[in-house]
């Protein structure tokens, strides 16, 4: 015979074990619960999502030799949450094959499976009308099905209670504390929903503030931000990097014998070409108005001015074509600098020595790369 007081502990003891079990899942995963993971990582968690199950039953079944009122079945509808109907038949499948080995009796092993399978009958059939679970209704919704069914098949079992009223008790806090569980996992799963999405918002301001709106290059604080990483990092090093400072040619008069849309749309297109030849690790921006720059990681002077030449030799070979497809020539001009160079020793000076190699360039006739130490043109 079972005490009431043993039963209700083993129901509070079971949703403790729920709740830490399904913590200690998301910090050993590391990413936590969500649909975007990997399908390797999805079929692990819902392994262990299993074996969670498992452990809960388990604990019921050791506690009081009997698994009629226990919270293994969560961990089905949470697995459907996250990771669909193949999440859910796999956590499913894994536990019913698994079942055998954990309720000893034939009865008891009956019940347990009907409450795991009522549970994954009611999750599918909402999965059949959402491709997901909607965490911020349905879950409730399905949890409290769920207990309610499962309450119902332990009548079964109605005859290791002392007596009636102690199986009436028992079943009161089994659906108090099961719908709070699901209710608390609901809470936290609407707080993880409102930090992400607070998350989200804030790399896209952030994005949107270190980029430029009309190229999509970064902007002049993306340089900015970069320069300082590289007096961190880069000058405490040996890898070398190399700045290329990048103007277009009589822009001015551009915009003022074909207007201002044909300006944005060679700057545009310019952005597009310098990114095309750019390395992954390599950074392209523009500075402001017609000015660009690149940062080439890795980079020496000799390699710089390779590149540079590279860069003049795509923007030149081919027209750039106008808002009304009327086709202009366009030319850049490029100063070049990198820290291999002797007096090159803080960021400031990688970009003084870029400004002044454009100069020079811009002097000798444009269309062309200068450097700081350069009278004439390369």
């Amino acid at each position: 015979m079972l005490s009431l007081t043993t039963l209700i502990n083993n129901l509070i003891a079971n949703a403790s074990l729920l709740l830490v079990g399904l913590y200690l899942i998301s910090r050993f995963t590391k990413l936590g619960f969500t649909n975007k993971l990997p399908i390797r990582r999805r079929i692990t968690i819902s392994i262990l999502l299993a074996g969670l199950s498992m452990l809960i039953t388990l604990h019921g079944v050791l506690w009081n030799a009997q698994a009629d009122f226990q919270y293994g079945f969560i961990p089905l509808i949470i697995s459907a949450l996250y990771f669909g109907i193949s999440g859910l038949r796999i956590t499913y499948v894994t536990s019913i094959i698994l079942l055998p080995f954990i309720v000893p009796g034939e009865t008891l092993l009956i019940i347990t499976l009907l409450d795991y399978s009522v549970a994954a009958g009611i999750a599918f059939l909402f999965l059949r009308r959402r491709e997901r679970i909607k965490p911020t209704q349905d879950i409730r919704t399905v949890n409290m099905i769920s207990l309610t069914c499962i309450a119902l098949f332990s009548a079964f079992n109605m005859a290791n209670y002392e007596e009636p009223s102690a199986y009436v008790i028992t079943l009161i806090w089994f659906l108090f504390i099961g719908y709070a569980t699901g209710l608390f996992l609901h809470i936290v799963y609407g707080g993880i929903r409102k930090i992400e999405r607070s998350r989200r918002l804030i790399t896209k301001y952030k994005e949107a503030a270190y980029t430029d709106t009309l190229t999509g290059l970064g902007n002049r604080r993306q340089f900015d931000e970069e320069m300082k990483r590289v007096d961190e990092e880069v000058f405490t090093s040996p890898h070398e990097i190399a700045l290329l400072l990048i103007d277009i040619d009589h822009f001015k008069s551009v915009n003022d014998t074909y207007g201002h849309d044909a300006g944005d749309a060679i700057l545009v297109e310019l952005g597009q070409r310098l990114s095309g030849i750019a390395r992954a690790d390599d950074m392209v921006c523009r500075n402001g108005g017609e000015e660009f720059s690149v940062l080439l990681a890795d980079c020496n002077l000799p390699q710089a001015i390779s590149i540079a030449n590279r860069y003049l030799t795509e923007v030149s070979k081919q027209p750039f074509q106008l808002p009304d497809e009327a086709m202009l020539d366009v030319t850049i001009s490029i100063g070049v600098s990198s820290t291999s160079e002797r007096k090159v020793i803080t960021s400031a000076q990688l970009i003084k020595k870029a400004d002044i190699g454009l100069y020079v360039a811009k002097r000798n006739g444009r269309n062309r790369i200068g450097k700081w130490n350069q009278r004439k043109a390369n």
